[in-house]
């Protein structure tokens, strides 16, 4: 169970070393890797051109003289809470930046996923879950919608929503290019989903270093071929490849 963290972590760098040893799979990833890193900069600009609006949705008390506790409370706010709902701030508003990214390089995604699978398990026949590419985008979108929501609403909870609304972030971003293997084998995304989160530690592992900034923009290029070998060394890992049924 602890080891779940790190192999999850660890995922990048394997994932790195297969793009490195298969330099087609490293050409392909250079389509994605420009488009996160435009969609990474619009982001850091809609961020710090509202940043106090998209602050005070969460918390913004002003400072009239209503007694010593709501003093308190401000100061507070000006000196510790409000670094701290920045960062957070930031953090989402990036990770729905990278959600939409996502969507638009889902056939590059799906493509390289599919062909990772058959390489790995030694099986050239096409799985019965492949979609055209339209399909694969329309399918991402509805997706996305529940990804990003989740977060976004665990922010209004008091305290511990906003803990949580990061990792779950985290983890649901891992579940994003990890599904791109997974939903070839299995096409109910409750099942996908179910089995997922009973590996949190292994989702938040590779999840996690997505959301640093400066760090996600270097390992996003490889993060499809990292997700496709855990998978595969995970829930597919006992899937019976389509041509051998």
């Amino acid at each position: 169970m602890l080891s779940a963290f790190p192999k999850g972590l660890f995922a990048h760098a394997r994932g790195f070393r297969f793009a490195l040893a298969h330099k087609g799979y490293l050409a392909l990833t250079a389509i994605p890797f420009g488009l996160t890193l435009v969609l990474f900069a619009a982001g850091v600009w809609v961020f710090a051109a509202n940043d106090d609006k998209l602050l005070a949705l969460i918390w913004s008390p002003r400072a009239v003289d209503a007694g010593q506790a709501l003093g308190v409370l401000y100061w507070l706010y000006v000196h510790v809470a409000k670094a701290v709902l920045y960062a957070l701030v930031f953090v989402l508003s990036y990770f729905l930046f990278m959600v939409v990214a996502t969507i638009l390089a889902s056939p590059i995604y799906d493509a390289i996923a599919g062909s990772m699978v058959r390489k790995l398990r030694g099986n050239g026949a096409s799985h019965e879950n492949t979609l055209p590419w339209w399909r694969v985008m329309l399918e991402q979108a509805k997706q996305a919608v529940f990804v990003a929501a989740v977060p976004v609403l665990l922010v209004f909870v008091p305290v511990i929503g906003q803990i949580l609304a990061p990792l779950v972030a985290a983890a649901l971003l891992a579940f994003e290019f990890i599904d791109f293997a997974y939903a070839r084998d299995e096409p109910r995304f409750a099942v996908r989903l179910k089995a997922m989160a009973a590996r949190p530690l292994t989702l938040l592992g590779f999840g996690l270093p997505l959301l640093v900034p400066v760090l996600n923009i270097l390992l996003f290029p490889c993060a499809i071929c990292g997700a496709t070998l855990l998978y595969l060394d995970g829930p597919g890992r006992d899937v019976i490849p389509s041509g051998h049924k």
